[in-house]
Parts: structure tokens; sequence; C-alpha cells
């Protein structure tokens, strides 16, 4: 039966932290690493069964990989500080600790916070690799959308995370430029080329892709808004390398 550490990495959250720190209430021990929040934040965890350190914050990939050093066990949950795990997925964890694992992580599904509502039950669920041994696990180096990797097997576990991302459209559209620029950053320091016929043809196949096949479709009116938002990233990211390959070849 092995030993569980939760982490939590966290700025600024004082509306989803206190959700967020319950709901892993299983663990053997939850580490939260905060990046010197300005709210409530602190004020919440100190009156919470968690153990708080804080760093500044060192980038997306690092202060992950930070967070999982100061975890005791060699199994880890990780959850960001705007997620929650459904009592269900709670159950399903629990069960999961009374086993001998079988595999070096699992992925779980996550399920979105669309402006207003939950997202759709048959909108398309991304996984993420969220319980791992980190023995044979580590954080990818990408400047955004860092993930965990194995070096082992992978297996999925059907425990749902809740996801208060994208809690209106103003905070959407901050997080797409932030999020754009740093993905054309690393496409940039990894050789990556664009051309005009990608960025007009791919935003285009986007959007199909985000609304019809991961069935955005069934959100309704926010679905249409978050796939055409979504679009919008994705035309950013390859317009800013546009941008910065033009810059340098000059």
């Amino acid at each position: 039966m092995p030993k569980l550490s939760a982490l939590i990495t966290c700025f600024n959250n004082e509306d989803t932290i206190g959700k967020c720190v319950k709901s892993l209430s299983f663990a053997d021990e939850i580490i939260v690493l905060d990046s010197f929040s300005a709210d409530k934040t602190i004020e919440i965890l100190k009156q919470l069964p968690c153990t708080i350190h804080q760093q500044k914050f060192k980038g997306f990939w690092q202060q992950k990989q930070d967070g999982i050093n100061l975890c005791a066990n060699d199994w880890v949950i990780l959850l960001d500080s705007d997620e929650y795990l459904t009592s269900k997925a709670q159950q399903t964890i629990v069960q999961w600790k009374m086993t001998e694992p079988k595999f070096s992580a699992y992925k779980l599904p996550r399920r979105e916070w669309v402006f207003w509502q939950w997202s759709h039950q048959f909108v398309h669920q991304n996984k993420f690799t969220r319980l791992f041994d980190k023995r044979a696990c580590y954080v990818s180096h990408d400047l955004v959308h860092e993930s965990i990797k194995s070096k082992g097997k992978v297996s999925p576990l059907n425990a749902t995370i809740m996801h208060y991302g994208e809690t209106s459209i103003a905070v959407k559209l901050e997080k797409i430029n932030h999020y754009a620029q740093l993905a054309a950053e690393q496409k940039f320091q990894k050789g990556k080329k664009v051309g005009k016929l990608k960025l007009t043809l791919y935003p285009i196949w986007y959007f199909f892709r985000q609304y019809f096949i991961r069935r955005q479709i069934f959100n309704g009116k926010a679905g249409f808004i978050n796939a055409k938002l979504n679009t919008r990233y994705a035309y950013l990211k390859y317009a800013k390398l546009y941008d910065l390959l033009n810059k340098t070849s000059k």
C-alpha cells in the first residue's frame, strides 16, 4: 500500500484553494508550494491540514519539479490550485491506495469550467498524468503546457479532475496572449519554422477539430466562443513565431 503525497502549486487562488486542499484529504501529506500570493490564499491555507512552502515563481515546469522534490513520499498526486477531485475520484484513489501499483504513472481525465458552466459530458476530456511515482517520472522542460513524463508504463485512471481554468472571457484572453508568447519562444528555441500557408490554413483546421471532433458544439454558445478563442491561441503562437523568425533574419 503506497504512501501518497499531494502537491499543489498556487498563486492568488483564494476562491479555489480551499476546495482543492479538501479534495486531497486522503493523502498522507499535502504540500502547497505558493509563489507569494498577495490575496487571502495563505490565510486560508493556514486553516487547512497542509504544509506551506513559498518560493519565487521560477517558471511552470521548474515550480512543479521543485514542489515534487519537497514531497516526502515516492508517490505523488499533483493538482493546480484551480482544480479539485470529485468525490467519486477521491474514492477511486483511496481504492487505488489499497493495492500495489502496477504502473509508474496514471492519467486522469479533466473536466473544464467554460466561462459560466461546466463542460458537457459529451465534450472530449483531455487526460493528464497526475498520479505518479516520482522515482520514474519528471516534469517536461516546456515553457508552457508542461507535463509529467514517465520512464515506465502509464495507465488511465477514472478519477476526474474538475478545473476552474477559465472563469471568464477576460481571463481566457489574458492567458491566450501570455501562453502564445511562451509557446512561440519554445518553438523558436527548438528551431521550428512556420510559413504563410500554415498561418492561413492551420486556424481553420484547428477550429474544426475543437468544435466538431473534440465536440465543443455540445457546450452551446460557451463552446462556440471557447473554440473560437482556442483557435485564436493556435493562430497567435504561430504568428508570434513568424515574428521572431523575421526579426532574427534581419
